[in-house]
């Protein structure tokens, strides 16, 4: 029954009534508050904030009508059911105009005040599930917001692999545990990649450098960290490392990825790589070295003819 999920305030000054309210609604609701006036209503009202009132229009002190009309100045959406032995057209405005949820006569038809109850109930459980489905909604906004803004922080723009900023994070994770696993840093820089741009425009670029990373996505693993660290620069950190020669068969997979041409706009590209690679412990004892021996490698390649790769320690 819906109505066990709700608390209830019945607000009236008659003691017989009070009793027999309570014989027969008690055992279908949550809770079954009790007040004999509309003050005491209006002080249980604020302390226990009952999912629905129901109240007796005609009481000392504090009115059943002045009571509600206090709540409502205190929350519109309060659920309020009035009960009244007079049944005539001016009472009825008032209680439209203070917004109750139904009106009830005296003496009290249960069969008809059960069915208010339950329309009352229905209504709440409704606003209920809207709000709840409002707030998933917006929990699962502000998610992918922050996503988003994640993304911004950790991932390239245009390449949708981690950026500078992340790969720096892995790097310090991986040098951490570097006691569990060999680990080394390939430093891969495209060239002749100005040429590119300068000859076909930024976007065939873009398209170059997109093009390049799917490609050598293909040749990697997913557990390597695979980064945009600048323009045409690129790096990879390969952990749990078996051995020099694994290393070198990858470079090559790299190099041969990156030589793979294609097209942009019926213009045939061309483009090769330069890597330079350093090992961690073998080569270097910091993160700070590991990253400028795989620079220092990386542009001794270049210096001996482009599309290869070099050791930082041949």
């Amino acid at each position: 029954m819906l109505l066990k999920s709700f608390t209830l305030l019945f607000v009236e000054d008659d003691p017989q009534t009070q009793e027999l309210m309570k014989a027969l609604l008690e055992e279908d609701v949550k809770i079954f508050y009790q007040a004999y006036n509309g003050k005491e209503g209006l002080a249980i009202y604020r302390e226990k904030k009952p999912d629905i009132i129901i109240t007796d229009i005609n009481m000392p002190i504090l009115s059943g009508m002045e009571m509600a009309d206090k709540i409502k100045e205190i929350d519109k959406t309060q659920s309020i059911l009035m009960m009244s032995a007079l049944d005539n057209r001016e009472t009825l405005l008032n209680a439209i105009n203070i917004g109750i949820d139904g009106f009830v006569v005296k003496p009290v038809d249960m069969e008809q005040l059960n069915s208010k109850l339950s329309e009352v109930a229905q209504n709440l459980q409704n606003r209920i599930d809207a709000e709840n489905s409002r707030l998933k909604v917006m929990k699962e906004k502000q998610k992918e917001e922050m996503q988003g803004l994640y993304n911004l922080a950790h991932y390239d723009v245009l390449t949708n692999i981690p950026n500078r900023h992340l790969f720096n994070e892995k790097l310090d994770l991986a040098i951490v545990n570097s006691e569990q696993n060999n680990m080394a840093l390939f430093f891969i820089d495209l060239d002749n990649f100005k040429i590119v741009n300068d000859s076909y425009g930024h976007k065939a670029g873009d398209y170059t450098l997109v093009t390049i990373v799917n490609n050598i996505k293909k040749v990697i693993r997913n557990t390597d960290t695979f980064a945009r660290i600048g323009g045409d620069e690129f790096a990879l950190l390969v952990e749990d490392v078996i051995g020099r020669e694994s290393l070198e068969k990858l470079a090559e997979k790299i190099i041969e990825a990156v030589s793979v041409p294609f097209y942009f706009d019926e213009q045939k590209i061309n483009i090769s790589c330069s890597i330079g690679i350093s090992q961690y412990k073998q080569d270097a004892d910091s993160k700070e070295e590991l990253i400028h021996f795989a620079d220092l490698a990386m542009y001794n390649t270049k210096s001996t003819g482009k599309s290869n790769f070099s050791f930082y320690k041949p």
